[in-house]
């Protein structure tokens, strides 16, 4: 078991972003939100999509980055082989810890519904 993520654990293409954005599921957090749907692949998926009308600040972009990156790489051998593209909300500073939370939690009502 490996905790690397690796190129196929990402979403580059705007095609498959298209696609999970015109057919996924929506679930909204306070700092984040999440659009997944499910694929016929072997590994869950991630792709971001952190806007800059959002955060302005490279630095609270990457922030939020790092920790979507995180979270999904220690605990994506737990998700549903699911497409996941994660959007962060305009909110309020937290911690790093919070923000984690939150992101785990949003997977996994993804996957329950």
């Amino acid at each position: 078991m490996s905790f690397r993520l690796t190129r196929e654990a990402k979403i580059f293409k705007t095609g498959e972003y298209a696609n999970i954005f015109k057919e996924g599921k929506i679930v909204r957090g306070k700092y984040w939100q999440v659009i997944a749907k499910p694929l016929k692949t072997s590994t869950p998926r991630l792709g971001l999509a952190i806007s800059k009308k959002v955060y302005r600040l490279a630095v609270d972009r990457n922030r939020f980055k790092r920790i979507a990156r995180e979270v999904f790489r220690l605990h994506k051998q737990h998700l549903d082989v699911w497409g996941f593209v994660v959007m962060a909300r305009k909110s309020k500073p937290v911690t790093n810890l919070v923000l984690s939370a939150e992101l785990l939690d949003l997977f996994k009502k993804v996957s329950e519904k």
